[in-house]
Formats: structure tokens, C-alpha cells, sequence
């Protein structure tokens, strides 16, 4: 029977997931599974040595302890042997053999745990030497580096293994119990050293995947992390040829990841590409890294976000909301015409940039929310299966009640009409302790007038503008962006010069003026 289109498209999305979170890059793990090959052998090189010294130096061994110490070494060296085979036999599956070692981890502890108890521990002393199982746990941490939830435990039955062997031999030998003080001192060592290379074989584990990071992006470097989203993190990163910096997105590392998010983000990179407009983030190239892990690269805006604008400056002049609105509007409105709509628009994805000579340049930036008309509607449905996508404080009423049938540009006039109410008030156009609260207030309660929420002074005209974007039926909005930019470009307020833009960044912007 064949596999559906759909099922095969969540079996590669499992494996995909499985593979970012619990899995080394192929040739580190390669590397990782050859080194466990090897320590097999010597493990069963090493019992074989240990067996025939005691045969040769005979120390005091009565027949009953020299057959159980046969029968040790038979088992160490067929459980080595095992090993290097499995190592061998799944070599192109490294982190199958890696996860397969832990395994024989603990078996091999409890051989050794039972070995080294084997002869009775003397009552007058409390310690003879440390037990061989805190080397060997210490020493898997660094051959088989392994994913925190699996090396933990592993490592903790490990040393779990040298009082399971004082147990075993008290219970199948009758050996006499040993003061508590033995017990302790025995078992202390393995235990400290478990939890400690546990955190090392977790430090190597991130490296490798670090590795993989910044080595399959592409042409481009990881350096810093610059930003968080609920889908992805923004790193500064600079390309390896041209020297030239950029702002490189990609899919957090985490389990809750669904493959919904997975096609959002992928979508994001695409839509973009198709974007000329210059107050649309520029993409320079998107692809994904062997794991699976989508990642794209796009121009770095040095400068600030709206959000950071008002809440380290204070309201803005209204010459400088109608400049900051039009930028807006102008790639809104080549994303329109394309058929797709932001569904996202806030003060923190609206940047102003120095771009060459220009300050106060707009940037439009995160896509991740886009609906394109010319997707199918499965496709078009994918932001809003698990969640109600947009931010609350800037959320049309339409995108609110889930309505998607009516979603369009209009909800996007709506939202930037929010963005400019908050510019020149610095507060939100409603309040609300609750998500839920913003959003009902969105679709039921006009809105005050924007004179009404601040001192500055606000051209009629102006405020006018803003209040039509914010009518609850899209029908009553301006029906696009080039409407409402004719209608701003009309007004006869101040313009924002470049002299006025170039004096306010040298003034709170110096380093990047």
C-alpha cells in the first residue's frame, strides 16, 4: 500500500523534528560513533588483561571466585565485541550507535560494579581506591556525546551500578554487608562524576549542534543573537566572501515546533523574495541546513523599531507620523497589489534605518503572518489552525472574530492606523488587562479621538485620517493604501525634511548618524 502525499509529509516533518532536537550533525556523529568502536575494544581488550593478571599473580583466589571472575571477563569481552560490531553495522546511522551506546554504558558499569566488589570489602578500611565506573562514566561523556534527557539518566544508572554490584554480590555470593561508611564513600564518586559529565557531554552535544548552525548557513556566519519571536530568532550574521553583514531568521530549536509553523516560516522567506518595494526588508537567500532547520538571510537594519522610538523618545512630531505612515503604506501597497496581506502590523515591525545618506528610512520587516490570495485555501488557513495570528493592541475586528473569508488589505490599513494613533499619543488605541479584553474593545468601542489622549497638538485633518482607518467595517476604511496615500500626501501640514531627519539622529543617534 503507498503512502499518501499527507502521511508521508508528517513522517518527514516527525523526522525532521526528531533529528534537530536529539541528533549531532552526521560527521560529528560519525566521528562520536568510531571513537565508541574503538573503546569497545579496548573494554574488551582491558577485562581480558585484568582476568589473566589475576590468573598469573593468583591473588589468593578460591576456585568459586576465580570461575566468577571467568565468567565476568567472558561477558565483558562479548559485550565489547557487541559494541564494536553494532558500531560497524549501523555505521551510517552515528546517532542510532550513539543513543545504542548508553546502553552499553550501563551494562558495562554493572560488570565492572560487580568485579569490584566481588572480593569482601576489609571492615578496618573504608576505602580501597575509587571504583573504575566514575573513570568509565567520565570518559563516555566525552566519547558519546548525547542529547541532556538521554545522557542524564544513563549516566545516573551508570553509577547506580557500583552499589547494585555490592548488592549482587552480597545476594548471590554471600558476601558480608559492609558498614554504611562504604557504602557511601563507594558510591559517592561514581554519582558526583555522573552529574558532572552529564553537563560536560550536554556542552558538546550544543557544540556539535552550534557546529552545524554555523557552518550549513549558507555563505553567511552566525554572530550574535539581535532578536526573538514566537517562531524564530534573528541572529547578526556576515557573509564569508563579501564581508557584508546581514540579519540572518530561523526556526528555534524546540520540540513544540509544528509543521504548521514550519511552512509559516518557510512562506515568510518566499513572500518576501517577491517584494521590491525599498521600505520592504530586502531577503538575500533562504534555504534550509541538512537537520531540516529553515533559515533566511536578509539585509540588517542598523537603527530602532517604533516601539523603541516611543518608548525612549516620547511621542513623535505629526510631520514625522504622516513620513513614517507613508513609507508604510507605499510597501504595503506592492504587497496588496501581489495579492498578500501582513496580518501583523505593530510598532515593533516597523523600522527606521539609516540607509546610505537617508535617515529616518522605513523598513517593513516580518512577514511570518502573511495570507497570499493566490494560495490555496488549505494553505491560506494555515495561521489560523491553532492560533488567532496578530497582535492584540493593533488587531482589526475582523482578524479578531477569525472571520477569514474578509480578511484583506484593509485589515492592514487598520492596524497602521493603530501604529500611528500610538505615535503621536504613545499609547496603545485601547487598553486592556487582557488579550481578550484589547480584542473585544477592537470590534465594539470607538475609538477617542488621538487629541483626545495627548497634550501635542494634532492637526484636525490628520486626526481625521487615522479615525477613518480605525471604522470597525473594512467597507468604511480606505479600500487600499494608494487611496490613503493620496489622501496623506494632500495635507498641508510640516513635511519631515531631510534636514529635519538628519538633525534628529545626529542629536539621539550620534553612533549611527
Amino acid at each position: 500500500m503507498s503512502e499518501s502525499p499527507e502521511l508521508r509529509e508528517r513522517r518527514i516533518q516527525f523526522e525532521r523534528k526528531s533529528h534537530i532536537d536529539n541528533s549531532l550533525p552526521s560527521d560529528v556523529a560519525s566521528l562520536a560513533a568510531q571513537r565508541i568502536g574503538v573503546a569497545a575494544l579496548v573494554f574488551s581488550a582491558c577485562y581480558v588483561g585484568f582476568d589473566l593478571l589475576y590468573h598469573f599473580t593468583r591473588i589468593n583466589l578460591v576456585a568459586q571466585l576465580e570461575t566468577f571472575f571467568l565468567v565476568n571477563t567472558i561477558m565483558g569481552l562479548t559485550s565489547g565485541l557487541a559494541m564494536y560490531w553494532a558500531s560497524r553495522k549501523w555505521a551510517a546511522q552515528p546517532n542510532f550507535v550513539i543513543r545504542l551506546s548508553l546502553a552499553f554504558e550501563i551494562l558495562s558499569s554493572l560488570l565492572i560494579g560487580v568485579a569490584e566488589s566481588a572480593i569482601p570489602f576489609d571492615n578496618n578500611l573504608l576505602i580501597r581506591g575509587q571504583s573504575a565506573i566514575a573513570i568509565w562514566i567520565g570518559l563516555f561523556a566525552l566519547l558519546a556525546p548525547a542529547p541532556f534527557r538521554l545522557a542524564l539518566p544513563a549516566a545516573l544508572a551508570s553509577a547506580a551500578m557500583a552499589p547494585v554490584g555490592l548488592l549482587l554480590n552480597i545476594w548471590l555470593r554471600g558476601n558480608p554487608v559492609p558498614p554504611i561508611e562504604i557504602w557511601l564513600i563507594w558510591s559517592t564518586g561514581p554519582f558526583i562524576i555522573a552529574v558532572v559529565s552529564t553537563f560536560l557531554a550536554r556542552w558538546i552535544f550544543n557544540l556539535g549542534t552550534q557546529l552545524e548552525q554555523a557552518r550549513d548557513l549558507g555563505a553567511y556566519q552566525l554572530i550574535e543573537t539581535i532578536g526573538h519571536g514566537g517562531m524564530g530568532e534573528v541572529w547578526k550574521a556576515k557573509h564569508r566572501f563579501l564581508a557584508r553583514d546581514a540579519a540572518v531568521k530561523l526556526i528555534k530549536s524546540n520540540p513544540d515546533n509544528s509543521s504548521i509553523q514550519r511552512k509559516r516560516f518557510e512562506r515568510e522567506a518566499q513572500v518576501i523574495a517577491r517584494l521590491e518595494c525599498p521600505h520592504t526588508v530586502s531577503i538575500f537567500d533562504f534555504g534550509a541546513t541538512p537537520s531540516g532547520q529553515l533559515y533566511f538571510a536578509m539585509e540588517l537594519i542598523r537603527g530602532l523599531n517604533l516601539d523603541q522610538l516611543v518608548t525612549r523618545f516620547g511621542p513623535t512630531s505629526p510631520s514625522r507620523a504622516v513620513h513614517i505612515w507613508s513609507g508604510v503604506l507605499r510597501s504595503l501597497e506592492e504587497a496588496h497589489r501581489a495579492g498578500l496581506t501582513h496580518r501583523d502590523i505593530k510598532p515593533s515591525n516597523i523600522l527606521l534605518a539609516r540607509l546610505g545618506l537617508d535617515h529616518d528610512f522605513v523598513k517593513v520587516v516580518d512577514f511570518g503572518l502573511v495570507k497570499s490570495d493566490s494560495l490555496s485555501r488549505e494553505q491560506t488557513q494555515l495561521t489560523m489552525e491553532t492560533t488567532t495570528v496578530g497582535t492584540p493592541a493593533y488587531m482589526a475586528p475582523e482578524l479578531a472574530e477569525g472571520d477569514d473569508s474578509v480578511i484583506d488589505g484593509r485589515a492592514d490599513l487598520y492596524a497602521l492606523g493603530c501604529v500611528v494613533y500610538f505615535l503621536l499619543t504613545g499609547r496603545p488605541v485601547f487598553e486592556g488587562s487582557t488579550p481578550m479584553a484589547l480584542i473585544l474593545k477592537h470590534i465594539s468601542e470607538a475609538p477617542l479621538k488621538p487629541s483626545e489622549r495627548t497634550e501635542l497638538p494634532i492637526p484636525e485633518e490628520l486626526e481625521q485620517l487615522i479615525l477613518w482607518s480605525l471604522q470597525k467595517s473594512p467597507a468604511d476604511r480606505p479600500q487600499s493604501a494608494a487611496e490613503l496615500l493620496r489622501k496623506l500626501e494632500a495635507l498641508t501640514i510640516q513635511t519631515w525634511s531631510p534636514t529635519d531627519k538628519q538633525s534628529w539622529w545626529k542629536t539621539h543617534l550620534p553612533t549611527l548618524a
